[in-house]
């Protein structure tokens, strides 16, 4: 600060220095205030932040709840005015056992071609999932005063898969494919049926003589005549049709896949048929894939290629599969038997046969099945008939000793021997663990309760080279067979136990050579009769004399273990179960979705 010439003023110094005291009071005293302000609105007010904590808290505490009773109460609301219910749409996939090697259903053997011909051929009768025939493409029926004529009138609108319209044509043509021996068909005992049509709508079957299982019979696939009435019946086998077939079931063809020639798997992916008679099914496509082995089918659920299965038994398999399916068992129409070869030299006598069956308890030995079973106390399922049916005889060890003791078979060296000749079985099973645990399990207990020599041979009815029809069912090359017999929904069992079907016909089905006058009497007058009670007279006679003669020891009725998703919709609780493929019975039905809808009042 110089005024001019360089000398300093005094006068604006001194103003200067005073004003630079004012602004120093000033800063002081601004400092002082917030430094106040800081200790009454901050410092003083410390010890009330746990005060204030706790309120916050409580605040946050009291939404939580409020936004837990509006769930609640939301939820309790859903439940009262909404529901879970199936949707329509989506994909049902089921892997199945067998070759699929045709789709012509008239060629079904396999597991896997019944199954794909149910879901896309129709039948003139169906089993509902009740257990009894229901009209599929048959509306109404007559019959005449002599039952030997049948007159079938079918359903209106019948379409098949392309739009050609399905009438009386196609059903006569079917029959005939069924007579004619150059076909081939899996189906037989046509040959005697005579068919005609008697209107545009109605078609008649004539029978030799009443036949009281008649209506059982019409549950054969139907072809359809404008695809197939010039095909030669022998190529019929060999015809495209088998692997790009126009269907009248629920389901209607789309592809064939096959994955390599290795593993032999194949899947038929099918469609909703809109024109199906029953209406159209509410799943939009339906895959059945077909696996060579079980193991397969046990991958194809762990890698959830498919939702379900009826092959499995499900205590066997994985713990990570178990957690991600469900399982319901159902019964079917079917019975296991130890057969007793009445020709064998030891079994031809009815005191053997009936030690061998009062040694055996069934119930620890159905225990030992790999799934549950139903009980099978004969040769006529109780439901098919209202006679009161006789039992087997009941489990007796020492009876049964004594019974071959008197027969001269006494007990040396820990072998039951008579004379020279040891008590000696030879026990042949199919292959397949249930078959083959009922076996072993027979063949303990003859071992230790009665002393016998027992051989237990498995044979696999799959492998042409053992030809098992050839080399054991026809020649009856066993003592006892352990085999399942198809029941069907009717109590006839003539084709299993009437002395014209044993050994001496190379097709005949009684496996066990059971011969009894007053049996066969009993089965021609049961298939003779409609008249339910008639006929319970004569079945009630028959099994009778079947248990009397200890003509072979039932062990179970099989089951199905439905194996699935629990998030589908698949084979009701209650379905009763004629034969497997029967558990489509609503198969239209099915479903893979839900979603929540509202009730209605």
């Amino acid at each position: 600060m110089t005024e001019a010439g360089g000398k300093p003023s005094w006068k604006r110094f001194q103003k200067m220095s005073a004003s630079g005291k004012n602004l120093n009071r000033r800063a002081v005293k601004i400092e002082k205030g917030v430094i106040k302000h800081a200790h009454k609105f901050v410092t003083s007010r410390l010890d009330r932040l746990t005060e204030v904590r706790r309120e916050v808290i409580g605040w946050a505490v009291l939404l939580m709840i409020l936004v837990g009773l509006s769930a609640g109460q939301w939820t309790i609301f859903r439940a009262a005015y909404t529901k879970d219910a199936p949707q329509e749409g989506g994909t049902y996939s089921e892997g199945v056992l067998g070759s699929l090697e045709t789709l012509n259903p008239l060629f079904a053997r396999s597991n896997a071609e019944r199954s794909a011909a149910r879901l896309m051929f129709a039948s003139l009768y169906q089993y509902d999932n009740t257990g009894h025939l229901k009209g599929d493409l048959a509306k109404s029926i007559a019959i005449n005063g002599t039952e030997t004529e049948y007159t079938i009138t079918l359903k209106d609108n019948l379409r098949w898969s392309d739009g050609h319209s399905l009438t009386v044509d196609d059903v006569i043509f079917t029959v005939n494919l069924l007579k004619n021996s150059k076909v081939g068909a899996s189906t037989d005992g046509w040959a005697s049926i005579k068919v005609r049509k008697t209107a545009d709508n109605t078609v008649t079957f004539v029978t030799p003589s009443t036949y009281a299982p008649f209506l059982h019979t019409l549950t054969f696939p139907v072809v359809p005549k404008h695809v197939l009435e010039h095909v030669a019946p022998a190529t019929l086998r060999d015809h495209s049709f088998g692997r790009s077939p126009v269907t009248s079931g629920p389901f209607k063809f789309r592809l064939l896949q096959t994955d390599n020639r290795e593993s032999g798997r194949k899947a038929v992916h099918m469609t909703a048929n809109e024109a199906y008679h029953f209406g159209k099914p509410k799943l939009d496509r339906f895959q059945l894939y077909a696996y060579a082995s079980l193991d397969e089918i046990t991958k194809g659920l762990r890698t959830s290629e498919i939702m379900a299965t009826p092959e499995l038994t499900y205590a066997s398999q994985p713990e990570n599969v178990k957690k991600m399916y469900e399982m319901k068992a159902y019964e079917t129409h079917n019975g296991v038997y130890a057969l007793f070869n009445s020709k064998s030299p030891i079994l031809q006598s009815p005191s053997i046969r009936k030690a061998l069956v009062q040694s055996v308890d069934i119930t620890a030995l159905r225990k030992k099945m790999p799934q549950k079973t139903g009980e099978l106390t004969g040769p006529v399922l109780p439901e098919h008939t209202e006679a009161e049916l006789e039992r087997p005889l009941t489990r007796d060890v020492e009876a049964a000793k004594k019974l071959l003791d008197t027969e001269g078979w006494t007990v040396s060296g820990g072998v039951r021997k008579k004379g020279d000749q040891s008590l000696k079985l030879s026990v042949v099973s199919l292959q397949g663990s249930k078959y083959e645990n009922a076996a072993n399990s027979l063949a303990e207990t003859w071992r230790n309760e009665l002393n016998a020599e027992v051989e237990v041979k498995i044979v696999d009815a799959t492998d042409a080279n053992q030809d098992v029809l050839r080399s054991v069912l026809q020649p009856r090359n066993f003592d006892v067979l352990i085999y399942e017999l198809v029941l069907g929904g009717d109590p006839d069992v003539y084709a299993y136990w009437h002395s014209s079907q044993d050994q001496r016909d190379q097709r005949g089905l009684n496996f066990a050579n059971y011969n009894d006058a007053i049996s066969d009497d009993a089965l021609v007058g049961g298939r003779g009769k409609r008249s339910p009670k008639q006929r319970a007279d004569y079945y009630q006679s028959f099994v009778r004399r079947w248990q009397a003669s200890a003509a072979s020891l039932p062990l179970y009725r099989p089951t199905v273990e439905y194996i699935k998703l629990p998030s589908v919709q698949a084979v009701t609780q209650n379905t009763r179960l004629v034969s497997p493929t029967d558990r489509f019975a609503d198969v239209i039905y099915w479903t893979v979705r839900q979603d929540s809808v509202y009730k209605t009042p």
